[in-house]
């Protein structure tokens, strides 16, 4: 046995002494998979977000543009891209398909997914950082099936973004919330197929809409909205939501929006449809927040001066 005079045991004690005095070295070679909201413009990225795109050494994009957009943070490091079209698909059995042509395009689809999965895997094992960068806000239509795929202990983390409702919200400088007598802002897109909330069912309860407009049938879906929103109800679009030099507000109403607009030639994917009262009535509310008013007492205090 070692005394505890020995010289032998002076390096052991002085690795534990550092372990405690720096708990990070410990884990500096500790991998982990991140899913980064790079916000609806380059600038929009968040300081959390930057800091992880920093330490990354592997990144995934979707896209071949998206690196040109990235380049500065990215660098020369290895980017792997997994495109948009891999989420076709997903959730179905390739067997349960009858059409060959889809059928090997969901046989191809899974493939990809399960490949980029491996080397997520194989690269975090190896103590890589390796982070997906996605547009805007992720859990607002980016790509999330990683983590669905990936183990549920898998050391990962989703860093929020500033998404096109945030950035197209700031554009009009109006808060979609503020409805004055409404409170609550339903997020959609177009009616797709199978999927049961239609947007006419939606539109009854009269509050702020914000709608993603990929692939909107415009005509149709003012249609709709006449039937639900007096003509005069504002309506907005905001085209590059967040760009500093490509942004652009066009104003309308839902009963002149179709005669006003161009919306066939409105940038696909890249434009936000709001709709709704907050637009113009502002922070206002029908009953002049006094209904909250012992709450915000005893939250905030009484002073309006802030003291």
């Amino acid at each position: 046995m070692y005394s505890i005079k020995s010289k032998k045991w002076i390096p052991m004690i002085c690795f534990f002494l550092m372990a405690l005095a720096l708990p990070g070295t410990l884990q500096a070679a500790q991998g982990k998979f991140y899913i980064v909201g790079m916000g609806s413009s380059p600038d929009l990225i968040t300081l959390r977000g930057l800091e992880t795109v920093k330490q990354a050494d592997i990144f995934i994009l979707e896209d071949k543009p998206d690196l040109e957009a990235w380049k500065s943070w990215i660098g020369e490091k290895p980017v792997w891209y997994l495109g948009h079209i891999s989420r076709v698909f997903y959730g179905v059995d390739p067997e349960t398909l009858k059409d060959p042509k889809k059928r090997d395009m969901a046989i191809r689809n899974a493939e990809a997914r399960k490949e980029i999965i491996a080397k997520i895997r194989e690269a975090v094992d190896q103590g890589k950082k390796v982070a997906a960068l996605q547009w805007g806000d992720p859990m607002m239509y980016g790509t999330t099936f990683y983590l669905e795929m990936l183990p549920k202990d898998f050391p990962s983390e989703i860093i929020p973004g500033i998404g096109a409702f945030q950035a197209s919200s700031a554009a009009v400088k109006m808060s979609p919330p503020y409805g004055y007598d409404t409170s609550s802002v339903i997020l959609t897109m177009t009616d797709w197929p199978g999927r049961k909330d239609k947007n006419k069912e939606l539109m009854q309860h009269k509050t702020s809409m914000v709608f993603y407009t990929m692939k909107l049938d415009y005509p149709k879906l003012f249609d709709e909205l006449k039937k639900h929103y007096f003509k005069n109800t504002p309506v907005a679009v905001v085209l590059y939501a967040g760009d500093r030099e490509k942004e652009k507000v066009l104003r309308s109403t839902v009963g002149r929006f179709l005669k006003e607009i161009d919306h066939q030639n409105l940038p696909p994917e890249m434009h936000m449809l709001l709709v709704g009262k907050f637009l113009t009535v502002g922070q206002a509310r029908k009953e002049g927040t006094t209904t909250h008013h012992q709450f915000i007492k005893q939250q905030h205090g009484d002073d309006p001066g802030g003291k």
